[in-house]
């Protein structure tokens, strides 16, 4: 019994012997790892100081990742912002001119076949046009609004607030009358044009512009058209939010 503890305490102390052999080796391995990181850690510190370092191939367009391409790319517009401040600042009065930019104004070139506003010819054409006397503000126009027959309630609402809008402007409704009639009455009372707004599915959806008495004529599609309590009410929420 005694041999067999001698034994066992023998081996103890043996492992335990074997186990401060292990520690003092990892202590002694753990001072280099520590003084690595410790390198690593001011190596990227001055780095992030510089600013992002690339390889030389590296290309911003292999980064599949919109949000950080888009970061990238401005990282190295403004390195290469700084380098040339810094080329200019070193160089001082020997820096060459700053680049002016490109724009559609500097790169346009002159047309030879553009007419000069000043031009006789010009001038002559802009008197004996017919639509002289409203472009010169000679005669004031004189609107006359109307719709196809039988309109419903939102396009008779879109005629009223039209003719608010468009100076000199009347209403009138049809009521199952001709346009063939209508026109000659426009012209004895002096209207110079004639606006008939057109529907489908009780909703307005044209516009024929005529100019009396002999034209021309113009139709136009209207879409989407809000009223103004409909746009006031929008322009409330709006401005809510």
């Amino acid at each position: 019994m005694d041999s067999n503890e001698a034994t066992t305490s023998e081996s103890v102390s043996k492992k335990k012997g074997k186990t401060k052999k292990v520690k003092r080796k990892v202590k002694s391995d753990e001072a280099p790892v520590q003084e690595m990181e410790q390198a690593e850690g001011e190596e990227t510190e001055k780095k992030s100081e510089s600013g992002p370092c690339f390889p030389p191939t590296f290309s911003v367009s292999e980064i599949k990742n919109k949000q950080r391409r888009h970061s990238m790319f401005l990282k190295l517009k403004e390195e290469k912002r700084k380098k040339k401040k810094k080329e200019r600042k070193a160089l001082g009065d020997k820096a060459p001119p700053k680049e002016v930019p490109k724009t559609i104004e500097n790169q346009r070139i002159y047309d030879e076949t553009t007419v000069n506003p000043e031009d006789e010819e010009v001038a002559f054409d802009e008197g004996t046009d017919e639509f002289s006397a409203y472009f010169n503000r000679l005669t004031n126009p004189k609107v006359l609004i109307t719709t196809s027959d039988r309109p419903r309630g939102r396009t008779v609402r879109f005629c009223e607030q039209l003719a608010t809008v468009i100076p000199h402007a009347h209403v009138y409704y049809r009521r199952g009358l001709a346009l063939k009639r209508v026109i000659p009455q426009c012209v004895s009372r002096g209207f110079t044009y004639l606006m008939v707004i057109n529907e489908d599915r009780k909703v307005p959806n044209g516009l024929v512009l005529c100019h009396l008495p002999d034209g021309p004529t113009a139709h136009f599609k209207v879409s989407n058209v809000r009223l103004r309590k409909e746009m006031k009410v929008r322009f409330l929420d709006n401005s809510r939010k």
